[in-house]
């Protein structure tokens, strides 16, 4: 098949109308990412059939349409168009559609078509959905990595034979159904049989039903009319019943009339003596109230009258205290005046006394600021020679540091030259370091040659494990076809068996008999529906057709019995003179003999010819011929198999293991590039080391040489600063002249002191007698704020203790006038006691005639409600009486077309 033009709409990425023109040489499309390659490949593999989502980059068919972007709506279909020719030259135009929510749609050559049939026509020509001949990406690594069934599907495409195999499959899909049918059509044929006894049975019974139906009728007439008169009997009954019922009803609500009256009578007294009792009881209740009024106000007067008492006691009290205060605050006055006095007359004297003290101090404070003066003159000449004497010292002693400091520096470079002398020689380390390298390299060079034929031998092992897997795929597929017929044909005898076994009967002639392979349709033939009979008598009441066997007569030379493994005896008499040939040659035949070929056409003595008979039955002795023969060829297929698959397992542990060993080397591989990288590092290193070596003995040579003038340096400036530390002045003179001072300006600051000493004293004795005048005049201002407050508050007590007297003589009389008001009460109280006592036993008498009446009236209420039940339920009764009595006219009138009186 040549492919010449591909024409899509809507699909994928090609929203508008667009046409590939596939010329001759044309074998690829190339491009950059995302210009729609594969959409080229994956529409001419959905054109061709192709039923999975998956296989076309989607999540479901219909996002092959055009989903839309931001500036473009979405297609609702896409279609494409194949054009192609075959290998005889005529034109085929493929074309497939799909619309959202309506699914795909296929036509050729402008006849609609089912998908099948598309799929059938691209497999003829050895190509398809699925075709190797279409390489998309991966597709190259999935065939060189493909298993050998999927090898062998490649192949027997390119042979051009993919057609045949999915015309096998449905011819084969096809058989099996035509099998199931004739098993279902046996089955069927075997049930009808089973059923025409029971139809017959069933007749009898039906008879029978009819017999009894007649008699049935006549006794539900006759039921039907007794029925009928009891519920008329019964309807009168309770009409009669209903209407005593109704007397009773008018006599009960007399009762209540009578006893509502007498109820509503014991209610008013009732509610009279109520009122009556709440009268009392509000008079009793305005009593109390005046009573407790009277006692709170007695209570209330006689605790005003001690609180007064208690008031004037302590007014008096505080009369006394203010009358001592008063006399204390005079003596006090008259002490403090004279302390005043005396105090004034002290300040006065040190006041006087204090500028004497202070011309003093501020002469010895002159004088202390003059030794002050002279001592700081003294201090400053001898920190000037110290100071010179420091520096001296100091130069000395940096000049002597830098000279130690260059001495160690020297004998640090003397012993790291000893020590660069002393260590390993850099040339014997260069050579070992070298050999180490070449050694590393020599190893490295036999590993990768154990890896060169391993690697070789993988590629035999790969070989051998294709082919023993091929080997065993076939193996493995013919077993597995063989199992798979093996496996019906026992599933069909099984299910035979079965249903013999759930006849409960005798055997068929076809489940006893074998015959030789290649006879199967002429023995069918020969028995035809009769190979279905049971083997054996019938017993005396059972129907049907059965072999019960005869005497067998002389076999014929070609006879079909001789063609049989096994035969029931019942069959022999009629297998005997049945000739049995490859095709009929017209010869004669002698009464009560047949003919039969291999094929199946029969023809008796009689003149009697059959073709095609048997088929269901030739089928079975075929099926049970296979599986014998597939039995017995299965072992052979499974020691095969296995001995297929021990080979596969052999050759792929060995790859296996050789696999690992592949593994072990690239590590040991990758050790040994290691160590010559590591190797080749040292001898970098060392090589490093010697040229740092030589460096360093220069360097150090060179530092040797600046280090000896930088110590000659360091000595003249020892020597230099000595000599001018040596021309400094003597420390002793001027240390001397600093201690005398230092003497003399403690001793100004001594005399300073006790100056200030005397006047701070003098300062502080005015101090206290100035803060005991002050002490004194608050003191005297106290007291004759204290002699003013008690005079104040003994003008107050007095006025206090007048108005008390006043209101304890209006508080006096209270109690004797409210005591006898209380006397006079407690006699009224006693009356209305007695009086509430009176009308609470009307209550209980009203209360108790009250309850009398209700109990009376609801016993007749009750009375009425039960007569009122009774009448109800009598003439529901007589109600559904009549209705059952016309009931049972209707069924008469529907059922047997009289009324009930006739059927009596």
């Amino acid at each position: 098949m040549q492919i010449h033009r591909l024409k899509l709409s809507g699909f994928k990425s090609f929203v508008e109308p667009a046409e590939l023109r596939i010329e001759p040489g044309l074998t690829g499309v190339v491009g950059p990412n995302g210009c729609g390659k594969s959409n080229l490949l994956e529409a001419i593999r959905w054109v061709m059939g192709e039923t999975s989502a998956k296989s076309m980059r989607s999540g479901g068919m219909e996002d092959v349409i055009f989903a839309g972007t931001s500036t473009r709506p979405p297609r609702d279909f896409a279609e494409v168009v194949l054009h192609a020719s075959d290998d005889a030259g005529d034109e085929l135009v493929v074309t497939r559609r799909i619309e959202r929510g309506a699914g795909s749609a296929y036509r050729v050559n402008g006849r609609d078509v089912r998908a099948k049939d598309v799929a059938l026509t691209f497999a003829d020509a050895a190509t398809g959905a699925h075709s190797p001949a279409l390489v998309s990406q991966g597709k190259i690594a999935q065939v060189i990595a493909a298993k050998p069934a999927e090898r062998r599907a490649m192949l027997e495409e390119a042979a051009g034979i993919a057609g045949l195999h999915v015309r096998r499959k449905d011819a084969e899909g096809k058989l099996r159904a035509a099998e199931a049918n004739l098993a279902r059509l046996e089955d069927l044929m075997a049930g009808l049989d089973a059923q025409i006894a029971t139809l017959r049975r069933q007749a009898k019974q039906a008879e029978r039903y009819t017999e009894l139906t007649l008699k049935i009728q006549a006794a539900e007439a006759r039921l039907l009319f007794a029925r009928w008169r009891e519920a008329a009997a019964a309807a009168k009954e309770a009409r009669a019943a209903a209407g005593t019922a109704e007397e009773a009803v008018a006599a009960a609500q007399a009762a209540v009339a009578i006893a509502q009256a007498e109820q509503a009578e014991s209610a008013q007294t009732l509610a009279d003596a109520r009122e009556e009792l709440a009268d009392r009881r509000d008079d009793a209740s305005a009593h109390g109230h005046r009573m407790a009024a009277l006692a709170e106000k007695l209570d209330a007067a006689e605790t005003r009258l001690a609180d007064l008492a208690r008031q004037q006691k302590r007014l008096e009290e505080d009369r006394d205290d203010a009358d001592r205060l008063t006399s204390a605050a005079v003596e006090a006055l008259a002490r403090l005046t004279q302390e005043l006095a005396a105090s004034r007359e002290a300040v006065t004297t040190a006041e006087a006394a204090r500028p004497a003290l202070a011309e003093k101090a501020e002469d010895r404070e002159r004088a202390n600021r003059a030794a002050e003066l002279a001592m700081a003159k003294a201090t400053a000449d001898h920190a000037g020679v110290e100071a010179e004497w420091r520096v001296a010292e100091a130069a000395v002693e940096q000049a002597e540091a830098r000279l130690a400091r260059i001495n160690a520096e020297a004998a640090r470079i003397a012993g790291l030259r000893a020590e660069l002398a002393a260590s390993s020689d850099p040339e014997a380390d260069l050579i070992a370091a070298r050999e180490a390298a070449d050694d590393a390299a020599d190893a490295l060079a036999r590993l990768r040659g154990k890896l060169v034929e391993d690697l070789t031998r993988k590629a035999d092992l790969q070989t051998a494990r294709d082919d023993a897997a091929s080997a065993l795929a076939a193996a493995r597929a013919e077993l597995a076809g063989i199992e798979r017929e093996h496996t019906a044909l026992a599933r069909d005898r099984e299910a035979r068996a079965k249903r013999e076994a759930g006849r409960q009967g005798m055997a068929t002639a076809l489940d006893r008999v074998s015959v030789a392979p290649g006879y199967e349709r002429a023995l069918a033939a020969v028995l035809g529906r009769d190979g279905k009979s049971p083997l054996g008598a019938p017993a005396a009441a059972q129907e049907g057709r059965f072999w019960t066997g005869a005497e067998t007569p002389k076999h014929v030379a070609d006879s079909l019995l001789a063609r049989l493994s096994d035969c029931p005896p019942e069959l022999a008499a009629r297998l005997a003179l049945v000739h049995c040939v490859d095709a009929d040659d017209a010869r004669t035949l002698a009464p009560g003999e047949w003919l039969v070929t291999r094929a199946g056409h029969l023809r008796r003595w009689d003149g009697f010819v059959a073709r095609g008979e048997g088929a269901a039955e030739a089928a079975q002795l075929e099926a049970a011929n296979r599986f014998a023969e597939l039995d017995a060829a299965l072992p052979p297929l499974r020691d095969a198999a296995a001995r297929a698959e021990a080979e596969d397992k052999a050759v792929r542990e060995e790859l296996a293991s050789l696999q690992a060993a592949l593994v072990a080397q690239e590590r040991n591989i990758a050790g040994a590039i290691e160590a010559e990288r590591q190797s080749l590092r040292r001898l970098d290193q060392v090589e490093a080391a010697k040229e740092r070596q030589a460096a360093r003995l220069t360097e150090l040579a060179a530092s040797a040489g600046e280090i000896e003038a930088q110590i000659a340096a360091a000595t003249s400036e020892v020597t230099a600063a000595q000599g001018q530390r040596e021309r400094l002045p003597a420390r002793d003179a001027e240390r001397a002249a600093l201690e005398a001072a230092q003497a003399k300006n403690a001793a100004a600051r001594a005399a300073v002191q006790a100056a200030l000493a005397d006047l701070a004293a003098q300062d502080q004795a005015m101090a206290v007698v100035r803060e005991r005048l002050a002490a004194q005049q608050a003191d005297h201002a106290g007291w004759q704020a204290r002699s003013s407050d008690a005079e104040r508050r003994m003008a107050e007590t007095s006025r206090r203790l007048t108005e008390i007297a006043e209101e304890r003589a209006v508080h006096a009389a209270k109690p004797a006038a409210l005591t006898a008001e209380i006397e006079a009460g407690e006699a009224t109280r006693s009356r209305l006691t007695a009086e509430l006592a009176a009308a609470e036993a009307a209550m209980r008498e009203a209360e108790t005639r009250q309850r009398a009446a209700d109990a009376a009236l609801a016993a007749r209420t009750e009375s009425l409600a039960q007569a009122r039940e009774s009448r109800a339920s009598l003439a529901a009764r007589a109600e559904n009486e009549e209705l059952r009595r016309a009931e049972m006219a209707r069924i008469s009138g529907e059922r047997f077309q009289c009324p009930p009186p006739l059927l009596g």
